[in-house]
């Protein structure tokens, strides 16, 4: 491992790996405090022994001393010396036992080789030099003048001992000296290297700690930053920290967290964008007052959801069993689905949007398939309108690049808000129309001519009024029943409708009364109106096969009166001219007529009307 890699372990790793430098510095100047100990450990057991060495060496030399005084003790008067040839005798075997002795001591003793091998060459001068110390002791016991003449042997036997110890001694001397001087050095150097050591530990821990210690501020002080620019809103930025120590899992803690932040904000950033367009969309759909102006505000409603990828509405019939296509992509235009009824759609029947990533996928709708386009993707949407299918939005795309998430949430949005304004206007329109409309022939009612009448009076817009009543209707509900009366009246609307112009208002005012509205027409062609209607009743008639009832007409306009009141009044007196003309006519009223009141009418019978024909006409 890389020592620069170190930031990439943990803060408790760290300190594991200072304690086990610190701990190896330890061990490393402990090995050579102890290497140092023991160099003056072996000094001073050298220094011990070679003091040890020393002081036999003194007692020997002593004992040098000694036995030559025992020597010329036997030279000595018996007055002299108070001893006894065997005391001297004595002596001189104790001094040379104790001399053997203390060389042998000596010699076990481990010295230098040198030290050694000198020891060996003084013992064998000792040896020499006691057995010359006993022959002149002997002769001297004998005769003071055979001892002396044996006296220069022995001295120059005691001096050889005397010049070899000499040499020793100084040979022992210069050793201790030595030794003493190694084991201060070796102390001194264990002094040395015990402080170096400390100094360096306390250095090397210091750098340790310092390098640490910033690398742990360096990362912190970079997760501090970044902590900082993601709460002001960069919450873009990462820290990309690779290290595993608590620090890197701060970084990537916080990290996670901007990206949880992020992603939340961009949930909520899209929930608003949604929330927007289908408010705009509501409003938008709310000022189309027709279906057809709802169909355009949810065209621009596409453009919005994607510009590029082609979509269309499919919208059901009156009957509810087969779709249209009601509006397309402004631009993109329409994919073109062949679905034919709401509930031959996926999507209708399963009530939520479907998306196929892939046309050719298993699962996919077979109408995706075989398009000439290629293999596409698409999504279909549902339209409903309080339960009921409505129809379905439908778009493609390139194969398996459906519309994202957001752009599905914002066609579904489209789809409710669609189905929800077009299923209104619908309703309010089929409300209109019952209220404006007769239920039995579809024609306007006595309500809506009001309207529309006082509408043309207000603008002063000239028009002629016509009222018709069916003939002999009374005889014909006794006959046959209802069924009878209500298969007449659709039949004389139909014609009615038929001979109407596209500004003509038809309207049943009533039982079996009629009103129309000719504008800018006068009697005269209000007159010849009529005529045309009842040529159209008749061919109606004739289709059917025989001639089942006819109707007389009154007709006013606007040169005669300027109420709806005063017009109608004319009209319906020219009504009753014309039942008392024979019926089966139209007669063109006057204020004459109004003046002379109305007539009674004996009641009508039906003998010349064919009731059964009439019963099941319009079955």
């Amino acid at each position: 491992m890389s020592f620069f890699a170190v930031h990439k372990l943990t803060i408790a790793s760290r300190l594991v790996l200072i304690n086990g430098l610190l701990a190896a510095a330890i061990v490393a100047v402990s090995g050579m405090a102890w290497r140092d100990l023991d160099v003056q450990t072996a000094a001073a057991g050298e220094q011990s022994r070679l003091s040890e060495a020393q002081r036999f060496h003194q007692d020997a030399d002593t004992l040098h001393d000694g036995i030559r005084a025992d020597v010329y003790s036997a030279f000595l008067d018996a007055e002299l010396s108070r001893l006894t040839p065997d005391q001297i005798r004595t002596n001189l075997h104790q001094s040379t036992a104790r001399f053997r002795a203390d060389l042998d001591r000596l010699s076990k003793i481990a010295l230098p080789p040198d030290i050694h091998a000198s020891n060996e060459a003084v013992r064998a001068l000792v040896e020499n030099y006691i057995s010359v110390a006993q022959e002149t002791i002997e002769l001297a016991l004998r005769s003071q003048n055979e001892g002396a003449r044996g006296l220069p042997r022995f001295d120059s036997a005691f001096e050889a001992v005397g010049a070899a110890m000499e040499a020793q001694t100084t040979a022992l001397s210069t050793r201790v000296l030595n030794a003493e001087r190694a084991a201060e050095s070796a102390k001194a150097t264990a002094q040395a290297w015990i402080v170096s050591a400390g100094l360096a530990i306390n250095v090397l821990v210091a750098l340790l700690v310092a390098f640490v210690s910033r690398s742990i501020r360096g990362s912190l002080k970079r997760v501090r930053d970044n902590a900082r620019a993601m709460a002001k809103g960069n919450l873009d930025l990462r820290n990309n920290v690779i290290s595993r120590d608590e620090v890197g899992q701060l970084a990537q803690s916080i990290d996670a967290m901007a990206g949880n932040l992020q992603s939340m904000l961009g949930q909520m950033r899209a929930d608003s964008e949604r929330g927007a367009f289908g408010n705009q969309l509501v409003e938008a759909l709310e000022m189309a007052d027709t279906e057809t102006e709802a169909h355009q505000v949810i065209a621009r409603a596409m453009s919005a959801v994607s510009p590029q990828n082609p979509m269309e509405l499919l919208l059901a019939d009156s009957s509810r069993a087969h779709l249209e296509r009601a509006t397309a992509h402004p631009t993109a235009g329409a994919p073109g689905c062949n679905v034919e009824s709401p509930f031959s759609c996926v999507a209708v029947r399963r009530g939520n949007p479907v998306v196929f990533a892939d046309s050719e996928a298993l699962n996919a709708c077979p109408r995706l398939r075989g398009r000439t386009c290629g293999p596409v993707s698409a999504v279909c949407v549902p339209v409903s309108f309080m339960g009921r299918a409505l129809g379905v939005l439908h778009t493609t795309g390139d194969i398996g690049v459906p519309l994202e998430g957001d752009q599905v949430a914002k066609l579904t949005t489209l789809g409710i808000q669609a189905g929800a304004r077009i299923g209104t206007v619908r309703a309010f329109e089929r409300t209109q129309v019952q209220a404006s409309t007769d239920s039995l022939t579809g024609l306007a009612n006595r309500r809506t001519l009001e309207y529309q009448v006082r509408d043309l009076l207000t603008a002063h817009k000239p028009f002629a009024l016509v009222m018709a009543d069916l003939d002999r209707f009374k005889s014909l509900n006794d006959t046959l029943g209802h069924q009878a009366g209500d298969n007449a009246l659709r039949q004389f609307a139909d014609a009615a409708r038929a001979a109407a112009r596209e500004t003509d208002l038809v309207a049943r005012w009533g039982g079996e009364e009629f009103t129309f509205v000719l504008p800018s027409a006068t009697a005269e062609q209000g007159l010849e109106w009529v005529d045309r209607l009842r040529t159209r009743l008749a061919e109606i008639q004739e289709a059917a096969g025989s001639t089942v009832f006819t109707a007389s007409f009154g007709i006013a306009d606007t040169t005669m009166g300027q109420s709806l009141e005063n017009l109608l009044r004319i009209a319906d007196a020219a009504l009753y001219c014309s039942k008392d003309g024979g019926r089966d006519r139209g007669t063109i009223g006057s204020a004459t007529l109004v003046a002379a009141g109305p007539k009674s009418h004996p009641t009508e019978h039906g003998a010349q009307v064919n009731l059964r024909l009439l019963a099941n006409d319009h079955a």
